[in-house]
Order: C-alpha cells, then structure tokens, then sequence
C-alpha cells in the first residue's frame, strides 16, 4: 500500500500514466530473494465515497519467488471492493452512533450515497471484532502512546467504539498500521 496522493476520480483518469512508485530497487516482501520486476496492470472495481469505477493497479514479479505484488493506493482495501473509507464510515455508523445493523446502513446510504448490505456490514463487524487486540497494539506503537487508546472493557461493542472514535483519518491510519504490521483493518488473523 502506498498514498496515491489524489483522490481516486484523479487515479482513475491518469491511468496507467499516473505516477507510480517505482519498486525494481526493492526485494521482494515475500522471500527477499530478488528484486521486483514491473509486470504490468490489472484493473479492479473500487466502490468509496462519491467514486465507483474501474482503477488501474500496478503490479510486479518476483523471479525467486514466482509471486506477484501488487502496489495498492492507501483509499483501497486488500481483497475488497469498498474502500477504507466506507469500511470505517459504516463501522462508525454502527459502533459509535450505536444504530442496529438495517439502520446504520440505510443511514450511511443516506448520507454518502453508498449502498451495501447488512450482510457485509456484519462481516465487517466481526472482522474487525476479531483483530480488534492487534489493531489496538499497532495504533498504541504508531502513535507512540504510553497505554493503549481503549480501556480494558468486557463488552467488545464498547472496546470497538473506542477504538473507531481515535481514527481520525482513515486512509491514513490503514496505511501506517500496513506499514507497520502488513495488515490492515480487515486481514484474517492467521495462527
């Protein structure tokens, strides 16, 4: 994940002539065996705040490894069509204006005009419910805190309001949690 630095309307109309980092001087993340070739586009569906549409992803090859790597803009999430900014916004919606599931979503269409599911807002929910401890460590590290940002709280609904209500940018919170962890918001947790 990198910041595009423009919003993903000015992504989408530069294309494959927008400015991309360049990543042949790097090793590759995966085995650290040789460096990144360019190995080049594939087009994926972002649906976020005011934007749906087909963006441009760079990609890149690793000769050891036989991977590829993907260079995603920090407005998008891994293996999701809707952007950080629609995952949080509905997360909030629900968490800390505290609405039931069929509400929080009509009321989040209602002010963005995005549209989704109650089914997806509950994948998202449990998702983040499960890497809530991990998202809570790599905010306290980022950010340098003395003690975690949540208290300790029984109830998970409570401990993720307080975690969602220290996200001020999304986009950029998602992006140094990655940078820090490989992860994001919504990664499975693996053992």
């Amino acid at each position: 994940m990198y910041d595009a630095g423009c919003s993903p309307q000015m992504y989408q109309n530069q294309g494959k002539s927008f400015d991309f980092p360049d990543l042949t001087s790097e090793l590759c993340p995966q085995c650290k065996g040789d460096f990144l070739k360019k190995h080049g586009f594939y087009e994926r569906y972002l649906i976020t705040i005011g934007f749906e549409g087909e963006i441009i992803i760079r990609r890149y090859y690793c000769e050891a490894c036989k991977k590829t790597v993907s260079l995603l803009p920090s407005f998008c999430h891994p293996k999701r069509t809707y952007s950080i900014l629609v995952i949080i916004g509905l997360l909030t919606e629900f968490y800390i204006r505290m609405s039931a599931v069929c509400t929080a979503v009509l009321n989040f269409f209602k002010t963005t005009d995005v549209e989704c599911t109650r089914q997806l807002l509950l994948q998202y929910r449990r998702r983040v419910e499960k890497n809530l401890n991990s998202l809570i460590m790599a905010v306290t590290e980022i950010h340098a805190l003395r003690s975690p940002p949540v208290t300790e709280k029984r109830d998970i609904r409570e401990k993720v309001r307080q975690f969602l209500s220290t996200i001020l940018n999304p986009q950029d919170e998602s992006l140094k949690i990655f940078e820090r962890t490989g992860r994001t918001y919504l990664t499975p947790q693996t053992i």
